[in-house]
């Protein structure tokens, strides 16, 4: 009990002291409820500081909401993905008769086709059609095909390696970059001296090979294909591609393992395509190179079987010679952005590809 009186007994002056506090707190109390501290004066919120203020911030705003957006490449709608396909706005369904429709082995060659396969639509369509990005052999087919109605050839065989970029062109399935690369690679050569130098062409087609035999002749081809079963019969062992283990260990400083590694390395690229590729080979020397090099020669190229790289796995991509795992990955990264490589020219584009390996590279690679 004292205590307690001990807490709450207080003397004269502090009674007056929490007296005059308890009024103070009610004064400012009654102060705050009963006095308006608005004002009536109005801001000027169209002043030319304000307004350009807004529109710097408005601007902000719009440029956020656009780098907001899903972003859109050219792609071939012949090889939309699942997941391309939903960011698109298709539904399962739509994908599903797409992927069908591929699978018969069938392409999407127009944007018309593609809503009568897919069944999309006319709203769907017009927003994605600006994006849809088609082989040039498609743009080019109704020119081509101009061509071959207002220019027919007049029935008479000439020599392909007279003929100009022009004449080319009248074949059907030839367009311009076509006919430009038959005239350089013909240049390269010194022209034609066979079928098979014509049949190495980039990009020319089985179908357009045959029409080109159909409207030209190789003035050389016999003679050139005679010249050659000559040499491969009198020096077979002289083509590196046709050496044997033993061909290899005739060379000084050639034993049983290099010659077998030789043998396993080439058969690995599918054959020697470049005089120097046989410098890739582990623990050869720049003497035993050199002696090599006067010893045998490319005589035939190989003939390489090409892996469609828009249809490939990442397996047997990484599996092909000069492309390893980070490649392959990158490869693959690229493929899935764009929805489908049209050229291996894109593969250039590729960070960190490296470009001194290119050619070899595009030897087991092919665009489809």
């Amino acid at each position: 009990m004292n205590k307690r009186k001990h807490h709450f007994c207080y003397n004269k002056s502090q009674r007056k002291g929490i007296f005059f506090l308890a009024i103070l707190i009610i004064a400012l109390q009654l102060f705050y409820f009963f006095i308006d501290f608005s004002s009536d004066a109005k801001i000027n919120t169209h002043t030319k500081e304000l307004i350009v203020f807004q529109s710097k911030i408005d601007s902000l705003k719009q440029i956020k909401i656009e780098q907001n957006k899903p972003k859109i490449y050219p792609f071939n709608p012949s090889f939309i993905t699942d997941y391309k396909g939903y960011k698109l706005g298709m539904t399962t369904q739509e994908i599903d008769k797409l992927l069908a429709y591929r699978a018969q082995g069938k392409y999407i060659n127009s944007a018309k086709q593609f809503q009568q396969v897919t069944g999309i639509s006319d709203s769907l369509l017009h927003a994605i059609r600006p994006y849809f990005k088609f082989p040039d052999w498609i743009k080019n087919q109704k020119k081509n095909n101009n061509y071959s109605k207002n220019t027919s050839f007049t029935g008479k065989k000439t020599d392909i390696n007279q003929a100009s970029i022009t004449t080319l062109q009248k074949v059907n399935g030839i367009g311009e970059k076509l006919s430009a690369r038959i005239v350089k690679f013909r240049t390269s050569l010194g022209g034609f001296k066979n079928k098979e130098q014509l049949q190495k062409v980039y990009g020319l087609k089985p179908e357009v090979y045959q029409e080109l035999l159909n409207h030209f002749y190789i003035k050389s081809d016999n003679s050139s294909s005679n010249s050659h079963s000559e040499i491969t019969a009198s020096f077979s062992t002289n083509d590196i591609n046709l050496a044997t283990k033993e061909d290899f260990m005739t060379i000084n400083g050639i034993g049983e393992k290099l010659s077998t590694r030789i043998l396993k390395y080439r058969k690995t690229l599918g054959g020697f395509y470049f005089k120097d590729q046989i410098e890739e080979v582990y623990g050869l020397n720049p003497e035993v190179i050199s002696k090599i090099h006067r010893h045998f020669k490319i005589i035939n190229k190989p003939k390489i079987n090409k892996v469609n790289i828009n249809e490939a796995s990442f397996k047997e991509i990484l599996h092909l010679p000069y492309i390893d795992y980070k490649l392959t990955k990158k490869i693959f990264e690229y493929r899935d952005e764009f929805a489908e490589i049209q050229s291996l020219e894109e593969l250039k584009k590729i960070d960190g590809f490296p470009l001194n390996k290119y050619p070899r590279i595009i030897l087991y690679l092919k665009v489809e």
